[in-house]
C-alpha cells in the first residue's frame, strides 16, 4: 500500500513550493515554439517506455530504506551500543559517573543535531563533495550528491537526544524518590526540559509539520532556546546534586570538567552564530506576469553561486527560503516568489521594500549536478529560479533542460526564458496552457537516454520531486530532488 500510494502522490493538487505537474499517462508533447531553435513547427517530442522496476529496490531500498533512514538508523543503532556500554560498565561509584554519562551522551546528540543545521557547516560539507572529480566512479560520485539528506543526522541525534535526557530525569527522580538527592529543584528542571524536549519531537513528526509548518517552526525555534536557557541552571544544580550525593571530588562535582558544560557552550554559540549575522536586506520587486502567480525580488547585496536565501518579514516568524539567481556582472541577484500559500501570496501583492535574512546563504541539492558531467534538469513552474541560480555557473556540467510551465514568457519574462536558452538552447519548454501538463517522468527519461547523461535532478513541488526520483532510482537511474524535512 504504502508503494501504491508513492506511486499515485502526483496525482494530487499542487505543492507546497512550485506549481504542480501531475503524472499523467499522455501520448505527445509539444514543445512552446519560441523556445524551440530547430524551427516554429519542430517535431512533437515523444516519451519512450520505462525499463521495469527492480523488486528490491522498489520495495526496500527506495521505500522503507531510503538514505536519509539509513542515516537516522545509522545514528540509532550508534547510540544504543553507547547505551549499552555506559549502562553496563564497571565503575568505583554506582552513580555519579553514570550520570555523567548519559548527561554527556545527551548534550553530544544535541550538539550535533544542533550542527547539522548550521550554515557554515552545511556548506562545508557540500564543498568537501564538490571536490571529487569527474573520472571518479559514478557509483561514488552518486552516493555523494546525495549528501543533501544530511536531515537524517540532524533527527537522528535529535530523537537521540530526547531519549538521553528522558533516561537522565528518570535516573534523578529515581535517586529523589529513595532520597539519595535532596533538591527537588533539579527534578523540576529535569521535567520542564524533557516536556518542552518531547513537545518539540512530536510536533516535527513530518505529519504534523506538513499540516502546521508555522506552528512546527515557532515551537521548534522558541522551544530549543528554551531548553538551552534552562539546561544552565539544570547543569549547575546536577553538579550540586552530585558533590552531596559522591563527594567534592567525584566527577561532573566540578562544573568546568562536566563535558556536557563545554558541549551546551558550543551548542549555545552554534545557536547564537547565524542571528548574529541578522540583517535587512533591501529589495526591488519586479512583477512577472498578469495577476498573482509570481514576483522577482532584486536583492542589492553581492550574492554568491548557486545558494539559497532565507527571509522574513520578522525575525521571529516564520522564514522561507529561495535559490538566488546571480546578476550577471557579480553584482546582486534575485529570487523568484511563486504563489503557494499565504505568505508568497502577501508578498506578490504587496511586496516590502526590505526583509531579513540572517546567517549567510545556503548551498542546496541542485549545486551537487556539478558532480557529474552531463545532467537533466526537470522543473515545473516557478522552479526555474533555483535551477537558472545553479545552471548557470557550473559550465563544466553540461544541463538539458525540461521545464513545464503555464505561458513560459508572458508569466516570468523575457530575460528569464532567454537565460533559460543560453544554458540550454535545446531546452524543452512545455506551455502547459496550450497542450495541457504532460509526463515529465517519461520525457525525463527519455532525454537520460538520449543523451547519455549521467543523473536527473528534479525541483518541482512535493508530489512530482519525490515521484520522479522514485520511479529513476527504483530503476537505476541516478535521481535527486528536494526531500522538504525542514
Amino acid at each position: 500500500m504504502a508503494t501504491k500510494a508513492l506511486e499515485m502522490e502526483s496525482l494530487v493538487g499542487a505543492g507546497e513550493d512550485f506549481e504542480a505537474e501531475p503524472f499523467l499517462a499522455e501520448e505527445e508533447v509539444l514543445t512552446d515554439s519560441k523556445f524551440y531553435n530547430a524551427s516554429t513547427s519542430a517535431e512533437p517530442i515523444l516519451p519512450i517506455a520505462l525499463p521495469p522496476k527492480g523488486r528490491f529496490r522498489r520495495y526496500a531500498r527506495w521505500t522503507v530504506f531510503g538514505v536519509y533512514r539509513r542515516i537516522f538508523l545509522s545514528i540509532f543503532i550508534i547510540n544504543i551500543w553507547q547505551g549499552h556500554r555506559i549502562l553496563t560498565m564497571k565503575r568505583r561509584s554506582k552513580y555519579s559517573p553514570l550520570l555523567v554519562d548519559i548527561s554527556t551522551a545527551a548534550s553530544a546528540n544535541m550538539l550535533l543535531a544542533i550542527l547539522m543545521r548550521q550554515d557554515y557547516i552545511i556548506n562545508l560539507i557540500f564543498k568537501i563533495c564538490w571536490f571529487v572529480p569527474f573520472w571518479a566512479p559514478l557509483r561514488l560520485r552518486r552516493s555523494l550528491a546525495k549528501i543533501y539528506e544530511y536531515g537524517g543526522l540532524h533527527s537522528g541525534a535529535a530523537v537521540c537526544s530526547v531519549l538521553w535526557f528522558t533516561l537522565l530525569a528518570a535516573i534523578l527522580t529515581w535517586e529523589f524518590v529513595t532520597i539519595r538527592i535532596a533538591d527537588p529543584l533539579i527534578i523540576l528542571w529535569s521535567f520542564v526540559v524533557v516536556g518542552v524536549l518531547w513537545t518539540m519531537l512530536i510536533t516535527a513528526y513530518p505529519t504534523f509539520r506538513a499540516s502546521r509548518h508555522n506552528t512546527f517552526e515557532n515551537i521548534h525555534r522558541f522551544g530549543g532556546w528554551a531548553v538551552l536557557a534552562i539546561f544552565w541552571p539544570e547543569l549547575w544544580l546536577f553538579t550540586r546534586a552530585l558533590g552531596h550525593q559522591a563527594g567534592p571530588a567525584s566527577p561532573g562535582a566540578v562544573l568546568t570538567k562536566l563535558p556536557a558544560f563545554w558541549l551546551l557552550m558550543a551548542s549555545c554559540f552554534h545557536v547564537a552564530l547565524p542571528w548574529m549575522r541578522l540583517r535587512r536586506l533591501k529589495i526591488k520587486p519586479e512583477r512577472l506576469g498578469v495577476g498573482v502567480h509570481a514576483i522577482r525580488i532584486h536583492l542589492s547585496e553581492k550574492v554568491p553561486n548557486c545558494v539559497v536565501y532565507r527571509i522574513a518579514d520578522t525575525p521571529l516568524k516564520e522564514w522561507h527560503s529561495f535559490a538566488c539567481i546571480p546578476e550577471r556582472d557579480g553584482n546582486g541577484g534575485s529570487l523568484i516568489v511563486s504563489n503557494a500559500g499565504d505568505w508568497t501570496r502577501r508578498t506578490i501583492n504587496n511586496p516590502k521594500k526590505w526583509y531579513y535574512t540572517r546567517g549567510i546563504p545556503t548551498v542546496g541539492v541542485l549545486c551537487m549536478a556539478q558532480l557529474f558531467r552531463k545532467v537533466i534538469i526537470v522543473t515545473t513552474g516557478s522552479g526555474i529560479g533555483p535551477c537558472l541560480g545553479t545552471m548557470m555557473n557550473i559550465p563544466a556540467t553540461r544541463c538539458r533542460v525540461l521545464w513545464s510551465a503555464p505561458e513560459p514568457r508572458h508569466t516570468f519574462g523575457d530575460e528569464i526564458c532567454d537565460r533559460v536558452l543560453e544554458v540550454d538552447p535545446e531546452a524543452v519548454v512545455i506551455n502547459t496552457h496550450a497542450v495541457g501538463r504532460k509526463d515529465l517522468v517519461a520525457l525525463a527519461y527519455k532525454l537520460y537516454v538520449e543523451e547519455g547523461a549521467e543523473a536527473i535532478f528534479c525541483v518541482s513541488n512535493k508530489a512530482l520531486s519525490k515521484h520522479l526520483v522514485y520511479e529513476m532510482e527504483s530503476r537505476g537511474i541516478p535521481a535527486f530532488g528536494p526531500i522538504w524535512d525542514s
